[in-house]
């Protein structure tokens, strides 16, 4: 709900002065908030979603230790979508020819983010999977799980708990000065906490660099000099996001309204999507 401490702007949703044809492209949270407040504003909307369920990352997210009740970001919003009368299609990917088929008035792109895969040093074939593979089900094979964790927020520290809780020996390899280091202090100690309970080790201020059948490759942060992980079943990468932008460049030409909102214009977080869907359906 971006409208608190935002009411002298947002706190009165006023109906749009003429009604259009809006497209919102992907389901995740941010193009949902999009579609709610549009449709409430008196747009026509519909929403086109790739997977079979709306929700985007926020269905990552509330799989990790934890985190069960964010998934009510997506519950509030399908009732939201419900009691507007937004036309919800799943199963549906959407390209830029699609679009100009439908000539919708507005199209708000919200496509997204995908896994961050740096380039690597790999040989000998090693066992690598990103944090999104883990959370979904990806099958881990016994021994030791490095995850290299580059942004130290939720998803690395979720994703060894989650490991150490299932029986895995996992080493917590973060590259800022400690676990959890972008979360609120007393989130990050209770997880931090938990984690430890499930056996991870955790070594602070390291980069990966590569990895083989079984080592990890890591490099110090500060001195540059290597840090070894030996007898290393599989490394699990939770590097971040790139944005999922095909659509947006391939509509760079269309001559209808265009907007872009959320991770498909820089990966960040659930509060900018959301605030962003809110901006943008409010100025149709």
């Amino acid at each position: 709900h971006p409208e608190t401490g935002r009411e002298l702007t947002y706190g009165i949703r006023r109906p749009a002065s003429a009604a259009k044809d809006v497209m919102v492209v992907c389901g995740g949270v941010g193009g949902m908030k999009a579609a709610v407040v549009a449709a409430e504003r008196g747009h026509r909307v519909t929403l086109y979603e790739a997977a079979r369920r709306l929700g985007g990352q926020v269905l990552l997210a509330e799989q990790l230790p934890g985190r069960a009740e964010f998934g009510g970001a997506v519950t509030n919003l399908l009732s939201e979508i419900d009691r507007y009368g937004v036309k919800v299609f799943t199963g549906q990917r959407v390209e830029a020819g699609f679009v100009s088929a439908q000539q919708p008035d507005a199209v708000i792109v919200a496509t997204g983010a995908t896994p961050r895969v740096p380039a690597l040093e790999l040989m000998d074939d090693p066992t690598v999977l990103t944090a999104w593979d883990v959370i979904n089900g990806a099958d881990v094979p016994s021994g030791r799980v490095v995850v290299a964790d580059w942004r130290c927020d939720w998803i690395g520290l979720g994703v060894a708990q989650q490991l150490g809780q299932q029986g895995h020996k996992v080493t917590l390899a973060v590259d800022g000065y400690m676990a959890g280091q972008r979360i609120q202090q007393y989130v990050r100690d209770e997880m931090t906490k938990q984690a430890l309970v499930a056996g991870v080790e955790i070594i602070p201020l390291v980069r990966i660099y590569g990895a083989d059948a079984d080592t990890v490759y890591l490099q110090h942060a500060l001195t540059g000099e290597p840090v070894i992980v030996d007898d290393v079943a599989a490394l699990v990468l939770s590097q971040g996001h790139d944005s999922a932008s095909e659509l947006l460049d391939a509509l760079a030409d269309h001559p209808g309204e265009v907007y872009a909102i959320g991770d498909c214009l820089s990966p960040r977080t659930v509060e900018e999507a959301v605030l962003e869907g809110l901006q943008v359906a409010s100025a149709l």
